[in-house]
This record gives C-alpha cells, structure tokens and sequence, in this order.
C-alpha cells in the first residue's frame, strides 16, 4: 500500500489513541499548561510548513470562545522580527520533529532571551522540545513524509489544550464522546470516501484548484492546498467565496478561452443564499467541480462529499473535514500517474 494512503487509513485510531493519552495519563499535565495558557497576556501560535496547519484549528476554537489576544505567525516572521516579541505573551510552538531549522533556532533564541514557550511535539528529546519551557507530548505514530496523522493528532492535542483553559478539570463528557464517534466513522468510512473520489472522472484533468469557503474552513482549505500540493504536485488557490465573486472567479468563467483548467472546490461553511447564488454561477461556468458538505445538501455539483455533524464546533471539526481533503490529494495524485507523496527530498526535517 502506498505510504501516504496506509497513514491516512491509521489516523483514525491514532487519534483515538491520543484523546485516550491526553484523558488519562496526560490529563493533570494538560490541565496545568491550560490553566498556563489561560492566565497569559497573549498567545502567540506559532510554525513552519504543516505544523503551521496543525496550529489552525486551535487558532479557530481559541476565536470562536472569545479570546482576542492569539495571533498565529510563521516562526521564519518572528525570527527576523525580534522586535515584535512581547515579553507578557506564551510562545505555543508545534513541530513533528522539533528539528525543523526555524523552530529548533526560535526555541534557542527564546530560551537564551527569557521568552516563554511551550512546546507541543510528537519528539519530546528534540531541540525544540528541550529548550522549552514547557512540552506537551502527542503520542501519534509518525507518518511517512507528508504530516497526516502529524496534522490531525497535533490539532487535537492544542484542540483539548483550548478546551481546559476555562479551569475545567476534564473535557466535557460530550466532547469526548463527540470525538470518538467522529473518530470511529472515519474509520468506518475511509474506505468509502476513497471509493467516492475515485468515481470521480476529472480529477486527472485540471491543472490546478480553486479552494473556497468561509469562516474556519478557509484555514481548512489552506491544509488542502499544502496536501494537494505535496501529495499530488498540483497547485491550490484558496480564497472566501465572498472575495472569490470580486474578480478571481473570472478564472473559472474564462476557463473556454484560457489554457489552464481549473476546478473549483467549495468546502460549503456557513451557507446561505448568496454562497448558493456564487456557487451556482461557478457551476454553470465548470460543471467538473467538488463539493464538500452537509449531509442534505442539493447545491450542484460535479461530484458530491457529504460531511456528517458530530456536534462539533468549527475548529474541532477541521479534523473530520482533513480526511476528506487528504484522501482527494491522494487520489488526483493516482489520477495524474504521480506516486501519491514523492519528495525528492527524502528526509521528513526541514533543515
């Protein structure tokens, strides 16, 4: 089986298997680093690469429960802008290995400067990790190369981080079992959802997508464009599908008179009839589009993704919405004859 598809397929259990960990034997630990968080003046999320995804999710819950004072900035940013460093605020840093040059160097830098940081990683002896002030350790088996369970079982972890930082003792009895029937249908239905994207008969046609939506799920389309761009070597734009009606969708409308073929792909947010009525143009322009949302939904389409409700709330349901995107890289990779996740680069550290 190939790499990428054989991590995709284990990232149900071993999500199941990090909610365990971080419920039981981790669950002290994560309620003192949550209570850390909490009483800090500010909250800087910060990476490289997919972990900077992974770090998404977490951005979005920490928003949507009110906090104003998180911001989410790439490492390479804070690096060459020490300036902007504020001594009041806790540095969250995420990384697969720790090793990665930007994160390695910041959690030195910080160190030797007095900043304070936590760091959330599946390497706890990694430079990242030892030079923090404090590491949470996700127990996720490591992928291959591309981060897929790296992705989703990070998020979860700064997921159940954001959850405890209002001095509850656990999470809530209903997340937590929110989150294992989640888990168990992904692993009931991947099979299925790979089926699907497999009937599809264009997707070795474009060459290139336009990813839209709205609210949290343009962060989400923004892990898609990364997995259909490291994955498939396909290139993914991401836009609202407000904005993408100002001018952009010209792209999709022009697609008879241009070379490039595009597919749009409307991860469907927060609906209403104004994204019906965009939709249903871009549509009529490319009937060879992908949708991906509620189940009941009758927007047209070229292909249809239904996206069951668990209860969960947005950021928190970037992490059944991810099996989807990364089950569709892998497949326009095979539609296009590409091994699905072949790096020239071999090594899984960016140095």
């Amino acid at each position: 089986m190939n790499s990428i598809l054989k991590n995709i397929y284990e990232q149900p259990a071993e999500l199941k298997r990090v909610l365990d960990d971080l419920t039981g034997p981790k669950l002290g630990q994560l309620r003192d680093l949550a209570r850390i968080m909490a009483l800090s003046g500010e909250i800087v999320l910060t990476s490289m690469g997919s972990a900077l995804y992974s770090l998404m999710p977490m951005y979005e819950v920490l928003r949507e429960r009110g906090y104003r004072n998180v911001t989410l900035e790439e490492t390479g940013d804070l690096i060459r802008h020490p300036e902007r460093m504020s001594r009041g605020a806790l540095y969250v840093l995420m990384s697969r290995s720790g090793e990665s040059r930007e994160v390695a160097d910041f959690a030195v830098w910080c160190r030797e400067h007095g900043f304070t940081t936590l760091s959330i990683t599946m390497t706890p002896d990694s430079t990242m990790a030892t030079n923090s002030t404090y590491m949470l350790h996700d127990i996720s088996s490591y992928d291959d190369i591309v981060c897929i369970k790296a992705y989703s079982t990070m998020a979860l972890t700064g997921l159940l981080l954001v959850e405890m930082m209002d001095g509850r003792p656990h999470p809530s009895d209903e997340l937590v079992a929110s989150l294992n029937r989640a888990f168990a249908w992904m692993e009931a239905h991947k099979e299925n959802i790979l089926a699907q994207l497999e009937a599809v008969p264009f997707l070795g046609t474009p060459h290139g997508f336009y990813l839209i939506s709205r609210s949290y799920g343009i962060n989400m389309m923004r892990s898609a464009s990364l997995w259909l761009e490291e994955t498939a070597k396909t290139p993914a734009g991401i836009m609202s599908v407000d904005n993408f009606y100002h001018g952009p969708m010209e792209i999709i409308r022009s697609h008879a008179i241009v070379k490039a073929v595009t597919c749009p792909v409307l991860f469907d947010v927060q609906p209403d009839a104004r994204s019906a009525m965009i939709w249903g143009k871009v549509c009529q322009a490319v009937p060879e589009s992908l949708y991906f949302g509620p189940e009941g939904s009758e927007m047209p389409c070229g292909a249809r993704f239904q996206i069951p409700d668990f209860g969960l709330s947005g950021g928190w349901s970037m992490i059944v919405a991810a099996l989807f995107f990364q089950l569709l890289s892998y497949q326009v990779a095979v539609a296009n004859g590409i091994e699905p996740g072949f790096f020239y680069d071999e090594g899984w550290i960016v140095l």
